[in-house]
């Protein structure tokens, strides 16, 4: 009886004991994330100061007509809503009289990535702010000395026949700005 009452025993035991195991079924759970990118209208033009300067070294000569530099960058991070696009203005505070100064905006370095843009028209700077880069999308620049668009700066005589009498010299240098902005997406 008493290995009966054992045996009894051990199979309710089992039952009971069986009957509280839980398993794993195939549910499932979830998580809930906010995710966000802002806008970013981000520029910068880290190069010193362009010395251009129109002269001769001989007598009976005109100065140079025009001097150029390509080593200013504008560099540039964009992120755009949308399908909108953003544009790159340029205005000059002055310049010398009988004179001229336009922008030229060249490729940028291989480190660029994202939406180029249009760039590349020979534009002549004045106290109006004129676009030199459009259809910007979202992209960035690159961070390193020579990454970012190229900015050509030409400074030339205005009709150099008809107006160098109207040329004046400065001494030292005369500074201007040429200020850089680059518009909200539209």
């Amino acid at each position: 009886m008493k290995k009966t009452f054992l045996i009894l025993s051990i199979t309710l035991l089992g039952i009971l004991l069986g009957s509280n195991v839980m398993g794993q079924d195939n549910g499932s759970t979830s998580n809930t994330l906010s995710l966000g990118m802002p806008e970013l209208a981000l520029l910068s033009s880290p190069s010193g100061t362009i010395n251009l300067q129109l002269t001769t070294a001989t007598a009976g000569e005109a100065v140079a007509s025009s001097i150029r530099d390509s080593t200013a960058r504008v560099k540039i991070s964009s992120v755009i809503p949308g399908s909108t696009t953003r544009t790159l203005s340029a205005l000059v505070t002055s310049v010398p009289a009988s004179t001229y100064l336009k922008l030229m905006v060249k490729a940028p370095s291989t480190n660029f990535g994202g939406t180029v843009a249009t760039y590349g028209a020979d534009v002549t700077l004045s106290t109006a702010a004129a676009t030199i880069i459009s259809g910007i999308g979202s992209c960035y620049s690159g961070t390193g000395a020579l990454d970012g668009y190229v900015l050509r700066y030409t400074w030339g005589l205005d009709n150099p026949a008809t107006n160098y009498g109207l040329v004046r010299a400065v001494a030292g240098n005369t500074s201007v700005t040429v200020t850089l902005t680059l518009s909200a997406a539209s």
